[in-house]
């Protein structure tokens, strides 16, 4: 009478040889999707790192033009800068919460609104503000970068219809 093997044959290479090797454990597939989703959240992590250290980097490009300028700033110009650094701060703020895993891009800010759509409000109020800055440098425009990361992260993690 033959007798069963009572574990599967091993699939990949990779788990070939880790199971001749006596004392290495072979992963289940449960711990490969642990792996596998922590590894994306690390991956998710470092993007709203970025995001954030782009916007950092716009803002030093903003002042930076400003400084340089040989114009003088009237009142809407000035406006326009303020308004710009307040929205600065809220951005990598956003960016730097959503890299901490304290919030989500799809967390619930204002009723219906989530943090991705109000962020895309204050991207659009920084550049629209950020180019009434008299200098021949349009670094605001830079800000749309770090949004369409955010946008791309914000649609990885889209909630699924339920099948009719």
């Amino acid at each position: 009478m033959a007798q069963s093997d009572p574990e599967p044959e091993p699939t990949t290479e990779a788990e070939a040889e880790a199971a001749e090797q006596p004392g290495v454990p072979v992963k289940t597939q449960a711990e490969k999707d642990a792996e596998a989703a922590e590894r994306a959240r690390n991956a998710e992590n470092r993007f709203q790192w970025w995001c954030a250290g782009l916007t950092v980097m716009v803002g030093v490009f903003l002042l930076s033009g400003m400084l340089q300028s040989d114009q003088s700033f009237g009142v809407l110009g000035w406006l326009g800068a303020v308004l710009t650094y307040i929205c600065l701060i809220a951005l990598t703020a956003a960016y730097v919460l959503c890299a901490r895993e304290r919030v989500k891009l799809r967390t619930r800010v204002l009723g219906p609104v989530d943090l991705f759509q109000a962020s895309t409000v204050v991207v659009v109020i920084a550049v629209i503000c950020g180019l009434l800055v008299p200098t021949n440098s349009k670094s605001a425009l830079a800000l749309l970068f770090p949004w369409a990361l955010s946008y791309w992260m914000y649609g990885l993690h889209r909630t699924k219809k339920p099948a009719d």
